[in-house]
């Protein structure tokens, strides 16, 4: 693992999340690459914790996929497949189905509001090839989409499937542009704001439909 000094996080009961994050953080910037192992030691040292919210972070990585126990050998960093990726947007087309069908029945004007200042950043991102700020704005216009909701096992269910993970590697896999791939969302937008559900259900299969068509061309 390169050593890098990351301030030292603050003592308090629950922190294995931010633990967790902060790995995950390290893994997705590449500053953990495919292969390095995770020394639970040296990252208990670095984050000023104990070994205990170390084990547990990485147990919790280990089972989104992005790091793998060896027995005999260790902890290391999982290399992210096009058929995760795949797996990934499949589940991801049928939640989002159903998130942006309460998003076209419950959707008000703030709402609207919101989704489109969102996708105007993210539109800003990719033409100014912001690489970070896009996969954050990416992820959080299908959140505003899918909160819209307010169906609360649907929306942990969609965070459960490891959205910024899912975007970012996603993204990295892609051929074509941010901004090619920004323009994508236009259309989620405007079947909201039409409150056309057939459309909506079509444009969100399809959105998650040609990315699964193009890593499978990436296999080939």
């Amino acid at each position: 693992m390169t050593s890098i000094k990351r301030k030292p996080l603050e003592k308090r009961p629950l922190y294995r999340d931010e633990i967790k994050n902060t790995i995950r953080e390290a893994i997705v910037a590449g500053d953990l690459k495919p292969g390095d192992r995770i020394i639970e030691t040296q990252w208990a040292k670095e984050l000023g914790v104990s070994q205990s919210p170390v084990r547990e972070a990485i147990r919790e990585l280990e089972m989104i996929g992005l790091v793998e126990n060896i027995p005999y050998q260790g902890c290391f960093v999982r290399k992210v497949t096009l058929k995760d990726m795949r797996d990934s947007y499949r589940v991801r087309t049928y939640l989002e189905m159903l998130g942006i069908q309460d998003a076209v029945e419950g959707a008000d004007e703030d709402d609207l509001k919101e989704i489109h200042h969102v996708y105007k950043e993210m539109e800003t991102a990719a033409k100014n090839n912001d690489f970070n700020l896009y996969i954050e704005k990416n992820e959080l216009f299908h959140e505003k989409i899918m909160c819209i909701s307010q169906n609360n096992l649907l929306i942990r269910l969609w965070k459960q499937s490891n959205i910024q993970d899912s975007t970012y590697f996603g993204t990295q896999f892609s051929d074509q542009s941010l901004e090619a791939l920004s323009i994508r969302h236009k259309d989620l937008y405007e079947a909201i704001v039409e409150r056309d559900l057939n459309r909506a259900k079509e444009v969100i299969y399809l959105h998650f439909e040609e990315l699964i068509e193009e890593l499978e061309r990436q296999e080939k």
